[in-house]
């Protein structure tokens, strides 16, 4: 079986001896944009432009070879001008607002996706799109109410996207459903993979959940949220350095989530590395001063390190800002000399991750998946 690099060779011996040929043309681009050979797509595309001239739907690849190429002002400015040509064009708005989404205007995408959605006109394969759009803007209630009544069997990408909004939104029934609904139709759907291993986090089976995350990152190594769900499964596996290593690139991917700063806190404490572990907390607590968790991370490094006037300076903060503090119980036990071995601290720490609530029923493990 040949390859898709050697099918594209193929097609331009073919080209060579009819170059006058568009549609062989573009399905040579389509095959060098999947590829990611944009300067070849580039090519193609200019050759069947030589035969179509100014043809709405080369004008509309060409949009899409924009913003594969991060070129998102241009891609917006050609796809906006086949939406002018062409207006009452359903799959060109479509189109429009899933540029907007993916350059990062999700208000402006969801303005699209309203509009088409209240005149009938929003397509099914759009679905999937609108649903990131509402995911991005925290709109889950709406969104689950809205796709509950979907025939999504048909359209198991936007499935997988209702799956993990699911899971955010803590219907774990409803995201177990969407869940066999996408992965019915699309093993691989990396929404679903992601939700799945999410709800195996959340019964405490952490070999499951990592088999779905690994499957994920092999496809998608900069999933920084995947990232911090497996630090969060091997920390249950009692894998601090493993769980060291996952919050380290989900950091580096997401370095304004604080739950992944908590995480590789809590993991460079399991493995003893107590400056490592203030190192992260302290970055935790640059993101949001008003973070009671962070105040709480915080004094366990202090207290573990004998500065009893710090600790209980971030104790006291705390305690202040959120009552309910998971970390600041285990401060005040380091704090008080508790946990002098550090064994003991392990024991506690393991069993604090594992299954110590706040008054709202959440762990810390729970807390940081947040």
């Amino acid at each position: 079986m040949s390859t898709s690099s050697e099918r594209l060779d193929r097609y331009d011996a073919y080209l060579r001896q009819d170059p006058g040929n568009a549609l062989l043309a573009m399905q040579a681009f389509e095959l060098a944009l999947d590829l990611g050979y944009l300067e070849r797509a580039q090519a193609y595309l200019d050759q069947a432009r030589a035969v179509e001239g100014d043809a709405a739907y080369l004008s509309h690849r060409q949009a899409a070879l924009l913003a594969a190429q991060g070129r998102w002002p241009e891609a917006l400015a050609a796809q906006r001008s086949l939406c002018q040509r062409f207006p009452d064009d359903a799959d060109l708005q479509a189109t429009l607002a899933t540029l907007l989404h993916c350059s990062g205007e999700h208000n402006a995408a969801e303005t699209i996706w309203s509009e088409l959605q209240a005149g009938g006109r929003l397509p099914p394969h759009a679905w999937a799109y609108r649903l990131r759009t509402l995911h991005f803007q925290r709109r889950l209630t709406e969104a689950l109410a809205w796709a509950g009544a979907l025939p999504l069997e048909s359209q198991p990408e936007a499935a997988g996207v209702l799956s993990l909004m699911a899971v955010d939104a803590g219907d774990f029934a409803a995201a177990r459903h969407w869940v066999t609904v996408a992965l019915a139709g699309a093993s691989d759907s990396v929404e679903a993979l992601t939700a799945r291993g999410a709800l195996a986090l959340a019964a405490k089976d952490p070999v499951s959940a990592l088999t779905d995350f690994n499957a994920v990152l092999q496809r998608r190594p900069a999933e920084g949220r995947v990232w911090s769900s497996a630090g969060i499964a091997q920390l249950l596996l009692r894998q601090p350095q493993a769980a060291v290593d996952a919050f380290q690139r989900a950091t580096a991917l997401m370095p304004a989530h604080i739950g992944s700063w908590h995480g590789l806190g809590w993991a460079q404490l399991l493995r003893g590395d107590l400056a490592a572990a203030s190192t992260a907390f302290e970055h935790a607590l640059a993101l949001d001063r008003n973070f009671g968790e962070s105040h709480g991370g915080v004094a366990i490094t202090h207290a573990l390190a004998g500065r009893a006037e710090q600790a209980d300076h971030h104790i006291e903060l705390a305690l202040r800002l959120d009552p309910s503090s998971l970390s600041v119980r285990y401060a005040q036990a380091a704090r008080s000399g508790a946990l002098q071995r550090p064994e003991a601290f392990q024991r506690l720490a393991e069993r604090a991750l594992r299954g110590a609530q706040a008054p709202d029923g959440r762990s810390l493990l729970d807390w940081m998946s947040n």
